[in-house]
């Protein structure tokens, strides 16, 4: 157990391709197919699946500010870049994000975003090698399959998603402490993407996801410390529902090599804003509505503002990350907090 690469047996695998296939091919929204659609006409060739994720797909989750995410998959980023840099960009950063406007004069507003991923590199960063949890931590949400060529490119997705949960679930075993119990698991499962980024958003938010879809995240998840513990034998029952992992003198190197991952993700999603910044044409409208809808807080658009948005942009950047509330903050909760909660 120096990696996080471990096996799912496959009696659990059969229980969760059951658990996450049929939660990705529920039946959609009427208006959940229009950005999916959208994203098939402008690459009508080299598609293999396009995945909805994110509180747009997500019943409950959807805010009036939300907009609609996907992921594309492609087989080659030769067969959608018309740009050499966007296939570096690629390569070395997956994905790579574009946003989605409406038209007309005025203040553009955005419709949605797509996440460009090829099939080799969603394997990579969805399996033991991976270099950030960027998209890992993504795909161990719930999502939906929104379009798939066929059924064998269904069958490798279902397969990343498989890949992503078990990378994902030692990584965030790793950081629990020596006993926990199955939601403070599930929770840190979902809370890493966060941990890997410089994000708006915090704790409340992974909250709100896990009781949003309470009964699949503690089915998905209970599965998964069972195969866990099955495979490695690195974890047993500790009484009074907790776990507790086993002291073999592994966990202390798994620790830091989680810790590491979370460092170096924050650092690659820092280097994912210049790419965004040399790539947007309406930056401004981007930095506006990601302040509105993750953090509440509203962007005083100046004139000035408007004409050199890099250059007195920060200042506004810096005040949206001061009026966060603390309790928006990244961070397992207190223990008071928890007692609180224990006791309600």
């Amino acid at each position: 157990m120096e990696t996080f690469s471990w096996k799912i047996p496959p009696e659990h695998a059969a229980r969760l391709r059951a658990l996450i296939g049929e939660a990705v091919s529920r039946p959609g929204e009427p208006d959940w197919y229009d950005l999916p659609g959208w994203v098939h006409k402008r690459y009508p060739a080299g598609i293999t699946a396009v995945i909805g994720y994110g509180s747009w797909y997500a019943p409950g989750l959807r805010k009036p500010a939300s907009f609609p995410d996907v992921y594309v998959v492609v087989d080659d980023y030769g067969l959608v870049h018309d740009r050499r840099c966007h296939a570096w960009w690629n390569r070395v950063l997956p994905p790579n994000v574009y946003f989605v406007w409406s038209e007309g004069p005025g203040r553009h507003t955005l419709r949605g975003k797509y996440n460009l991923v090829s099939r080799a590199d969603l394997e990579r960063e969805c399996g033991p090698g991976l270099r950030d949890v960027y998209n890992a931590g993504r795909l161990t949400k719930l999502v939906w399959v929104a379009w798939v060529r066929d059924a064998a490119a269904r069958d490798e997705f279902v397969d990343r998603l498989l890949d992503a949960h078990a990378v994902m679930t030692a990584m965030a075993l790793a950081l629990l402490p020596e006993r926990f119990g199955p939601e403070r698991f599930s929770l840190e499962l979902l809370a890493l993407s966060y941990r890997g980024e410089a994000r708006l958003e915090g704790w409340e938010r992974v909250r709100t996801l896990h009781d949003a879809h309470r009964e699949y995240y503690l089915a998905v998840h209970g599965t998964l410390l069972e195969a866990f513990a099955a495979a490695t034998g690195s974890l047993e029952p500790a009484g009074a529902g907790e776990i507790r992992k086993v002291p073999d003198g592994s966990w202390e190197g798994l620790g830091r090599r989680a810790r590491r991952l979370v460092h170096r993700s924050r650092r690659r999603g820092y280097l994912r804003w210049p790419r965004i910044v040399l790539t947007e044409p309406n930056l401004l409208d981007l930095a506006v509505n990601e302040a509105e809808r993750k953090a509440g807080v509203r962007i005083r658009v100046t004139p000035r503002l408007r004409r050199h948005p890099l250059l007195y942009g920060l200042p506004e950047f810096l005040r949206v990350l001061r009026e966060r509330s603390a309790r928006e903050r990244i961070g397992a909760p207190s223990k008071r907090r928890r007692d609180e909660r224990d006791d309600a």
